[in-house]
């Protein structure tokens, strides 16, 4: 798998197989140099989101970089003090501002059901994916999906959606590989996205990776 390898969305957008997530790296000089070494080994996928912190820094790496914009491929998300229609818009226009850029590649909503509507979540999701599906209409967002959506999820925002899903990203990775969530992805024509496929380093703790480990003189990594 090359970095450049991509798969087809439903609406005929590519998005590249590999991307560079940037959950934990600090806003400036962390985020700012990891982001600029990612573009310059050859990512060219780039996720961040608003409640990471860092959308100014990956901005201005991305900016500095020198890679054409139409080569890049930038995810950003909607975060759960933002849903509804009203806040979805003004949430989208700040990280437009904050990573410099006309568009993203893919708008995506964080959580499904964040404490703060957790007595509404059905109608906030939804509300905040009516804002989305005018982001998309404008071009302002190429592609628009949702972040750790179960089927029941799925099932309550489609019940309202003028435009599907195309992507669901979801925690992914050898020890949990969600096969629920999956095939409802695939029966729905929705790509999964996995992040933290290493499963944030506890991957390295199954003890049947350890034992082979143990048994070639190998670390699990």
């Amino acid at each position: 798998m090359a970095l450049t390898d991509t798969y087809t969305l439903y609406n005929g957008v590519k998005i590249p197989q590999v991307g560079f997530g940037t959950w934990q790296s600090a806003d400036g000089d962390e985020a700012y140099h990891a982001v600029l070494a990612a573009l310059n080994a050859g990512y060219r996928h780039i996720d961040t989101a608003a409640a990471y912190g860092n959308e100014e820094s990956v901005g201005q790496a991305i900016k500095d970089s020198g890679v054409p914009r139409e080569d890049l491929f930038v995810t950003t998300k909607l975060w759960n003090a933002d849903h509804g229609y009203e806040k979805t818009k003004q949430a989208f226009g700040r990280s437009l501002e904050k990573l410099k850029l006309d568009y993203v590649n893919l708008y995506l909503i964080h959580w499904p059901n964040p404490v703060d509507f957790r007595d509404n979540w059905q109608e906030a999701n939804a509300e905040s994916w009516r804002a989305m599906e005018e982001f998309y209409e404008q071009g302002a967002a190429k592609a628009i999906g949702v972040s750790n959506f179960r089927p029941k999820h799925l099932n309550a925002l489609l019940e309202t959606a003028k435009v599907k899903p195309m992507v669901n990203q979801m925690f992914i990775n050898p020890s949990d590989m969600q096969p629920a969530v999956v095939e409802y992805n695939d029966d729905h024509d929705i790509l999964t996205e996995a992040y933290s496929p290493l499963g944030t380093g506890e991957i390295f703790k199954i003890p049947e990776l350890t034992e082979i480990g143990r048994k070639y003189d190998k670390t699990p990594a």
